[in-house]
């Protein structure tokens, strides 16, 4: 069932912007599940994927910005961790839906697959590091591993592993495909929303009040 929302009924722009990245996300796999042909699918699979990140960037940068009180902090940093460490949980494939858009936009592109042979990609930097011993990186069936021996070491930033179209996912060690992933973040971003309206309902406070307790008011009361 399609779920229709009026822009003007949301009470702020970043709460608009919120809802219209989360249409367009449902509209990307929605077209993707149309596609006949494997590369005109993928394309708007990973389409999808930038207004997914989209709605979580968008919380983010308002915890940042100190417009959710219960995270307020002099830091803008910590209060931008912190909110995302409770964001996280709520929706799947959180991290690995980062590293596709990080890897797609940012680095060497995520390409669909190849109807006629199996292909694997593993896009890093990751720094093998031996020190007495081995430092090895091979390819499984289920993804990739690394191999430390002695005091040798590896230091990854955000490696994205590909398999015929699917990706791996550290957390679940499973080879995902792109539909997987996005119906499964997508069936949870309305508890996250939720849960992100009702942050910002609560009564703002001014910077210099921001590490400290003070009475919160209900947003439904008159001052």
């Amino acid at each position: 069932m399609t779920t229709t929302y009026d822009h003007f009924s949301l009470t702020t722009p970043r709460k608009q912007g919120i809802h219209e990245q989360y249409y367009r996300t449902r509209r990307f796999l929605q077209l993707a599940r149309r596609c006949k042909k494997t590369r005109s699918r993928f394309t708007n699979l990973i389409a999808a994927v930038y207004p997914a990140r989209a709605i979580v960037e968008l919380m983010l940068e308002a915890a940042e910005k100190q417009e959710l009180r219960p995270f307020c902090n002099k830091d803008a940093k910590k209060s931008r961790d912190d909110f995302e460490e409770m964001l996280a949980p709520i929706l799947p494939h959180y991290y690995l839906i980062e590293k596709i858009r990080i890897h797609d936009f940012h680095r060497f592109g995520c390409i669909p697959p190849n109807s006629k042979r199996r292909e694997a990609f593993l896009g890093g930097p990751i720094k093998l590091i031996a020190k007495k011993g081995t430092a090895a990186l091979q390819g499984t069936s289920k993804g990739y591993e690394i191999v430390l021996t002695g005091n040798s070491h590896a230091k990854e930033q955000r490696p994205l592993y590909m398999d015929d179209g699917r990706f791996f996912e550290e957390e679940s060690k499973k080879l995902l495909s792109l539909e997987e992933i996005l119906s499964d973040f997508l069936g949870a971003v309305p508890n996250a929303i939720a849960e992100f309206e009702r942050l910002s309902a609560v009564k703002q406070v001014n910077a210099a009040d921001a590490t400290t307790p003070s009475e919160t008011t209900s947003p439904n009361s008159t001052e």
